[in-house]
């Protein structure tokens, strides 16, 4: 399964032994296939699109990661574009039908 998980920083700023701890974590997590990628924001913080097998997962691999009480987290499950188009064009057929007749 595929998350987004998105980390904005709090109001106490991370020691730079901790900002170099996390950044050697995350390119870890990329090169062993954990993320598929990493993203910064220009204000600070980024994301991620991690690859993990359940929601307790995606809790652990957030708490294993170093800044993890210095940030807020954002964690949403996601699906591949056209994965859901069916169910959606299903459910908008279904509506259009109800609001016709």
């Amino acid at each position: 399964m595929k998350y987004f998980v998105s980390a904005t920083p709090g109001p106490m700023p991370p020691s730079p032994e901790q900002m170099d701890a996390a950044m050697s974590w995350l390119e870890g997590k990329v090169d062993d296939g954990t993320f598929d990628c990493i993203f910064g924001f220009v204000e600070g913080g980024g994301f991620s699109v991690a690859n993990v097998d359940s929601h307790s997962a995606a809790l652990e691999l957030m708490a294993d990661y170093p800044l993890f009480g210095l940030v807020t987290w954002e964690v949403r499950p996601l699906l591949e574009f056209k994965e859901g188009i069916g169910t959606i064009r299903a459910k908008l057929v279904e509506a259009q039908a109800a609001m016709s007749g």
